[in-house]
């Protein structure tokens, strides 16, 4: 327990405070802001509040006044409305806490997962800092909710590996209240049993349950707005979201990574980025293949979770000014914790390879590798909160 809580304090601690800094020290004197956006009294507290934290503070403070909100699920912002109603905070206040907390709470729980899964605390170390440092880790300490929905998301394994399948049917729902792709918990636990054929009525009723829980939020459309797909529908006309066919705003990126070198001869890192961690996906379905093709246990509620999430928001695409079809991946990916143990294990075998070639002659070559993949990162990491410090930010 003690030391779940000293590594979750330092990561949690030094993320935070790098991001921090990074975006208070030597800001521009006139910081770019779209028409949404505005200028808040405090400069701290300014600039982890961006885009749909505006939409969110509107939520707490005037409810589902206008139809576009409807794209926004309602359970964080009813606990921020708890917060500011119960202690007198300021809405931005409130969120930004919240979401720091729910943050700092979902590294403890992250570690105590992996712990109860008998990881090496290499591993575990490395996957919660592949996660604080992740380049678009910005977004758990802003005023999203990214924070929540992962505390909710590891909460609703840790219960379900631990037997409490009630439990986690449960917090499965909640999640779902809380983003849309959160209905892929208590699907993955359902269809996990019935993988395995140890589904049963509980499960049946469980997993009702938490379906009955998603649909709260579409009958009340129904009920205020006459219209229970309110939030599917506004997501065109006051989002330029557009449906597509699953995965094709991958494909758009790799046409216009190909159109950026061809004619400009330079390339949006961020569109490199998205391709580098859709990679990382499907070397995880593939690695999960061979395991199962091995005769390996396999929690197939993690894959399907998995799938689950990456799916969802690239089955739509992004219509407007910006050469990034696959808008919003980056911070979209921070919720699949499925992929970072994986990462933080594809790590320790990095490391693990690097120390039996410590003797060889190309010990010099692999740890240049290593390092450059490193460097690589940090170029991302710190590009993306430069853009942040302009209030410019694509994520």
């Amino acid at each position: 327990m003690m030391r779940a809580l000293k590594v979750t304090f330092v990561l949690f601690a030094g993320s935070r405070l790098l991001i921090f800094l990074f975006l208070a020290v030597g800001q521009p004197d006139r910081i770019h802001y779209l028409d949404h956006q505005f200028q808040l009294a405090n400069p701290v507290l300014d600039r982890f509040i961006y885009y749909d934290s505006y939409n969110y503070a509107q939520m707490v403070s005037e409810g589902y006044a206008e139809d576009r909100l409807a794209a926004f699920f309602p359970l964080f912002p009813l606990l921020v409305k708890g917060v500011v109603d119960l202690l007198g905070a300021d809405v931005y206040w409130a969120g930004f806490v919240l979401s720091n907390l729910f943050f700092a709470c979902s590294l403890w729980l992250f570690y105590r997962l992996m712990d109860r899964r008998g990881l090496s605390e290499r591993v575990k170390i490395l996957t919660l800092s592949i996660l604080a440092f992740f380049p678009s880790s910005y977004f758990f300490s802003a005023f999203y909710t990214e924070s929540f929905f992962l505390f909710l998301a590891l909460l609703a394994f840790r219960l379900w590996e631990g037997g409490r399948r009630r439990a986690a049917y449960v917090v499965g729902g909640l999640a779902a209240l809380t983003r849309i792709v959160g209905i892929w918990i208590p699907l993955a636990f359902f269809l996990e049993r019935m993988i395995r054929r140890k589904g049963d009525v509980r499960d049946f009723a469980w997993a009702s349950a938490s379906g009955l829980m998603f649909s709260v939020y579409p009958v009340y459309l129904w009920i205020a707005k006459g219209d229970p797909l309110l939030f599917l529908k506004v997501m065109a006309p006051d989002y330029g979201r557009h449906s597509t066919i699953p995965f094709f705003p991958i494909y758009e990126d790799i046409l216009t990574f190909i159109k950026q070198a061809r004619d400009y001869g330079l390339i949006e890192p961020i569109i490199v980025f998205h391709l580098i961690l859709f990679g990382i996906f499907l070397d995880y379905l593939i690695s999960t293949a061979r395991r199962q093709r091995k005769g390996e246990d396999v929690s197939w509620s993690e894959p399907i979770y998995t799938f689950g999430l990456i799916l969802m928001p690239l089955c739509s695409v992004l219509i407007q000014p910006v050469n990034i079809p696959s808008h919003g991946f980056m911070r979209y990916f921070l919720t699949v914790f499925p992929l970072f143990i994986f990462l933080g294990k594809r790590a320790d075998q990095v490391l693990t390879r690097a120390d039996r070639k410590s003797l060889s002659r190309c010990f010099v070559v692999w740890k240049g590798l290593i390092y450059l993949t490193l460097f690589m990162w940090v170029i991302l990491s710190v590009y993306n909160l430069l853009s942040l410090r302009h209030k410019g930010f694509i994520a």
